[in-house]
């Protein structure tokens, strides 16, 4: 029942070791004792202390009743170590998508905490499987948590949500890490890499289904809201000029041989007339993007939410062979144009060049188009190059931090070379 191995019993009963903490209420509610009895099999031997252990048993029981059972409707009792709320909330959660379990035990793994969050792994164990799960504690009221609580009810591409309250920024979900890979092994030659390399049209199918599902929403939209940005031409048009000045101050860097020869095993090798192609993605975008405002963004047109920081790292890889394609990260979920998050894929990290890329953006537009209509292929392409000249300016934001990521800037300008300027 407690999957408790012949030898690790061994061990207790001959002195060697005791059972593990957690396991000391579920056994005394087995065996119908006190837990003084499983540790101190001597106890027993006093007289004195004999005739109280009926008074003992029954305060024993009324510490476990308060601490430990939790009841759920079913054929079987569930118990458990209940540390905290958010134990309770697991086993409630996992017999909820998983019932009549028998007995459970929940263990705490480490914790990992972050500015935004902490998060702490936990293993809910029953008599049939274990299961794995990340609780995430929010620091404040966080968007990504409401995020998680708008896209969970529409995708499955997520991880599963067991529970979540943004009133107590709390969530628990499944911890990815046994059964999937992480999407930052991509440029790596092992097999991890390739399993991920092997699998881009499932990566682009999941996305696409983000976008479909969410193609022309009015709701979300509200639930979301729309950038700063976006909300007026003004507000666009500053924000392109924030972006000008953002490569105005690297450039001059440049030029002041402020910016490191390499970093992070790529070597700064910009050709100097390269430089121009930024100041032409400003002009191209300041006559073409914000033109959009009232075209698309005021009347919900031929735009969807998207995940707004679609990189390999945010995606998990199921290692089963089974494509699946789980999507995390969603800080950065917002309103925009479905070629917003392949930019950020495909220009930024995978593959800039079109004549290897563009059969990969053919096929999500066919996944698009299963659901979506009147979007043509043309608006596609164009609203994909928009979408390059602004994803330009990421790396440049990222080298005045002292980021220097030359490896994505180099991407960025290949991508903006071959379709913004080759016929």
């Amino acid at each position: 029942m407690l999957h408790v191995s012949p030898q690790a019993i061994s061990k207790w009963e001959n002195g060697h070791s005791l059972p593990e903490t957690l396991l000391l209420p579920v056994l005394a509610q087995v065996f119908s004792c006190t837990i003084d009895e499983i540790i101190k099999p001597a106890y027993t031997l006093d007289e004195n202390i004999e005739a109280e252990k009926p008074a003992m048993f029954e305060r024993q029981a009324e510490q476990i009743a308060k601490y430990f059972p939790i009841n759920i409707k079913g054929d079987n009792m569930v118990s458990a170590s209940i540390q905290n709320r958010g134990d309770k909330v697991a086993i409630e959660a996992i017999a909820k998508y998983h019932p009549n379990l028998g007995i459970i035990s929940v263990v705490r793994g480490k914790s990992h905490k972050t500015p935004r969050y902490t998060d702490s792994s936990i293993t809910v164990t029953s008599s049939q499987r274990d299961y794995q799960l990340i609780e995430r504690v929010y620091a404040e009221d966080d968007p990504e948590l409401h995020r998680y609580n708008l896209l969970s009810k529409y995708l499955t591409n997520l991880p599963l949500i067991y529970h979540i309250d943004p009133d107590e920024r709390f969530m628990l979900m499944e911890d990815l890490s046994k059964d999937y890979i992480q999407g930052y092994e991509y440029d790596e030659q092992n097999e991890n890499g390739n399993l991920l390399r092997s699998n881009y049209h499932a990566i682009l199918r999941s996305i696409a289904k983000l976008h479909a599902t969410f193609w022309e929403h009015p709701g979300a939209f509200r639930e979301v809201g729309l950038d700063f940005r976006l909300k007026s031409k003004e507000n666009l048009l500053a924000h392109i000029n924030g972006m000008e000045q953002d490569f105005l101050a690297y450039k001059q860097k440049e030029e002041d041989g402020k910016i490191p020869k390499a970093w992070g095993g790529f070597e700064n090798k910009l050709q100097a007339h390269k430089l121009t192609y930024f100041q032409d993605a400003i002009n191209k975008l300041r006559s073409n993007y914000v033109e959009l405002i009232d075209s698309r963004y005021r009347i919900g047109k031929a735009i969807t939410i998207i995940h707004g920081d679609f990189h390999p790292g945010n995606l998990f890889m199921g290692k089963s062979g089974d494509q699946t394609v789980k999507l995390i990260d969603l800080q950065a979920v917002r309103v925009g144009l479905c070629t917003e998050d392949l930019a950020m894929l495909l220009a930024l990290h995978i593959e800039p060049e079109k004549e290897n890329s563009i059969s990969m953006l053919e096929y999500y537009y066919q996944c698009l188009c299963e659901t979506v209509v009147d979007y043509s292929y043309e608006d596609f392409l164009l609203d994909y190059k928009l979408s390059i000249m602004e994803s330009m300016f990421y790396p440049i934001k990222l080298m005045n931090r002292d980021i220097f990521d030359f490896n994505m800037r180099d991407k960025a300008i290949k991508a903006f070379e071959s379709f913004a300027i080759k016929k």
